[in-house]
């Protein structure tokens, strides 16, 4: 509670005195800002690395069996995730007007340049934490859970101690860039109506997931939401599901009666579960290519590379478009201007959509949690 009613305290004075904070403080805590990000992304793959390891080495004879029912049902939720915003598409293009134009500048530049190397992505981190989990557990199955017992005794320290602590710095540099940059006029300014609609489908999704995931019981629905709201404030802020994991892992772990196996959800799905990129990305392209002479097979080889490079995504500011470009290009023919605007627009439209994205995978986590349950 108290960190819910920090972040919104940050929020709130942002909005309110933001344009009073002089450009040099607002410089200064953006730069703090992409510095801490830094940090964060550099030691997530870590952190995974040391939760899937935990995880798996609890789950032991049935590991195998939970990762790859954890991948499919992933793909399954992007899939039905794609079909919706396809049938949303239809609604729009029904009842608004085409994309035409859309500028966005950055007018707050950090003061320094702060880059970590990433050594490790978090692919690799989940496939290295599995197969090493694996042999060493079967290997040395009393040293194996030693090693997990103080891995992940250290990883709840590194999130509770240093990353919660600092998110509300974190936040705060961000939102007052987005203030500055007036990011939410620029998204409502000429396009409010498609914007409204995605937002609006994408949310009543996610809302209705969160029903389903709670056989529609009102109280614990709204209860689950609420749990998540943390974490939804710092996505729309970060514009990261990496960086938001620690709140996303703590609201889950409220959520469900097994925390462990949250544990080893939350740090998948944060990557590859990306509901908000699914509606926003598939809508905006699907309208921009609207009139072009396309064939069916065309958008279904998009949709399935669409779905199947939802693996390959790193969840940071940008990312889900950035991979998306090629397939874009080569199966929706994709002009460069409609490659730089669709860019402009994801950007522009970040913190909606990364919100989505945090919310939708405490949904996909209750519901994984269950289905698991009753496979085991």
């Amino acid at each position: 509670m108290l960190q819910l009613l920090t972040l919104l305290a940050v929020i709130t004075l942002v909005i309110f005195f933001g344009h009073l904070v002089p450009m040099e403080v607002k410089a200064f805590l953006y730069s703090i800002s992409l510095s801490i990000k830094e940090i964060l992304l550099f030691i997530m793959p870590f952190i995974v690395f040391a939760l899937i390891f935990s995880s798996v080495n609890n789950l032991k004879q049935s590991a195998i069996k939970f990762i790859l029912l954890l991948i499919i049902m992933i793909f399954l939720s992007n899939l039905a995730s794609s079909l919706i915003a396809y049938s949303a598409w239809h609604f729009i293009i029904q009842n608004t007007y085409s994309i035409r134009d859309i500028t966005y500048e950055e007018t707050i530049v950090p003061l320094w340049s702060f880059r970590l190397p990433l050594l490790l992505s978090n692919f690799y981190a989940l496939a290295y934490g599995f197969v090493s989990s694996i042999v060493l557990s079967t290997l040395l199955p009393k040293k194996s859970k030693e090693l997990s017992n103080k891995m992940l005794d250290l990883t709840f320290f590194t999130l509770k101690t240093f990353l919660a602590p600092i998110i509300p710095i974190f936040v705060l540099g961000l939102a007052l860039k987005m203030q500055h940059d007036q990011v939410l006029s620029i998204i409502f300014k000429d396009y409010s109506i498609i914007f409204i609609i995605i937002a609006f489908a994408t949310y009543l999704y996610v809302f209705l997931l969160y029903g389903a995931a709670n056989s529609f019981k009102i109280k614990s629905w709204i209860a689950s939401i609420g749990n998540m709201i943390p974490a939804f404030i710092t996505a729309m802020s970060t514009m990261s599901s990496n960086a938001t994991m620690p709140l996303t892992l703590e609201g889950s772990k409220k959520n469900v009666k097994q925390p462990d196996i949250a544990s080893s959800v939350v740090p998948i799905t944060a990557s590859f579960h990306l509901v908000g990129d699914c509606f926003f990305i598939i809508i905006l392209s699907m309208i921009m290519t609207f009139g072009s002479a396309l064939s069916a097979t065309d958008y279904v080889t998009f949709l399935l590379y669409f779905l199947l490079f939802k693996f390959a995504i790193v969840a940071v500011p940008a990312g889900g478009i950035m991979v998306m470009l090629p397939i874009l290009e080569k199966y929706l023919k994709f002009s460069p201007e409609m490659l730089s605007l669709i860019t402009a627009l994801y950007i522009v439209f970040d913190p909606i959509i990364t919100s989505a994205n945090v919310m939708g995978n405490g949904a996909f986590t209750m519901m994984f949690t269950k289905l698991y349950d009753k496979l085991k």
